[in-house]
């Protein structure tokens, strides 16, 4: 499931959440945070650090684009 929460200043916040794994990413590192502490408010999360590998696949970061490899 993919939410896009609208943004007041044209700034994209992604969240991903697929069983148990949420992804967040986004190009408004303040609006994450917000996100982050409000999900804390009602869930037991866990901040895990930039995304690494997901579902078996591996992230690789760029500010252009973001790639998988296999």
């Amino acid at each position: 499931m993919l939410f896009t929460p609208n943004s007041l200043h044209y700034k994209i916040v992604i969240l991903i959440v697929y069983v148990d794994a949420i992804i967040l990413t986004g190009d408004n590192v303040t609006e994450m945070d917000r996100l982050k502490k409000s999900l804390a408010l009602e869930f037991e999360i866990k901040d895990l650090g930039s995304l690494r590998y997901f579902l078996g696949k591996e992230v690789a970061h760029s500010k252009e684009v973001l790639l998988s490899h296999k």
